[in-house]
């Protein structure tokens, strides 16, 4: 397949495995309802990846079990069918952030032109003991053009970041497809970050973007 039918086969497996995927699960990465599925969809992060914009994306469902039946249902079968063979997908086990425990999760990323960030995570993952990375070490592999407040003085600065899928009709025909924080003084980053991507996405994958700042 090439890169716009990847793409969109990609959407395809994503819709029937929320369909498929049984009540409890979902009530469970869901966390009863309080995340909308609508809202989980990773679509996006895979074609931003899948066109080389991102190095890496991050399928994270706080549930192994979950994580690896898209691995298994979506993602594989994807990466299958490409005609690009240019991602790989990893098992996260025994790394760490500030904010999150990443073991269980699934990194599928390029692995032509290697970052190393991505490379210290894999070699650490294959560890037994838990290593931390920093969430700039994180932001870095997932290109998020921006950080969470660092200390206190940073969180009257934060702000959040939503790049959504503009498939026209207003509100109704938008849907999320990345979303981050940056601080103030980084608004000027994230503006030409947004334009690289809103062009390659429309070139390549046939969709408009729309970004929202909060």
């Amino acid at each position: 397949m090439e890169v716009k039918q990847t793409f969109e086969y990609f959407m395809l497996l994503e819709q029937q495995f929320w369909r498929n995927l049984d009540q409890e699960s979902i009530q469970n990465i869901t966390m009863k309802g309080q995340l909308k599925p609508e809202n989980m969809l990773l679509y996006g992060e895979f074609g931003f990846t899948l066109i080389g914009l991102k190095h890496a994306l991050l399928v994270e469902f706080c549930d192994e079990k979950v994580n690896i039946l898209y691995l298994k249902t979506v993602i594989e079968p994807v990466l299958f069918a490409s005609k690009s063979k240019t991602l790989s997908c990893h098992l996260i086990q025994h790394i760490v952030t500030p904010e999150s425990d990443l073991h269980g999760c699934i990194l599928v990323y390029h692995h032509d032109n290697l970052l190393p960030d991505i490379s210290m995570l894999i070699s650490k993952s294959k560890q037994e003991e838990n290593a931390e990375l920093s969430e700039d070490t994180m932001a870095a592999i997932l290109d998020y053009p921006g950080h969470l407040p660092k200390d206190e003085e940073e969180i009257p600065t934060f702000l959040s970041v939503i790049y959504f899928h503009d498939k026209g009709g207003g509100d109704k025909g938008l849907t999320a497809v990345t979303s981050f924080a940056i601080q103030q003084k980084e608004k000027p980053t994230m503006f030409a970050h947004f334009e690289r991507y809103k062009t390659a996405s429309k070139q390549w994958l046939g969709i408009d973007l729309k970004l929202f700042v909060q």
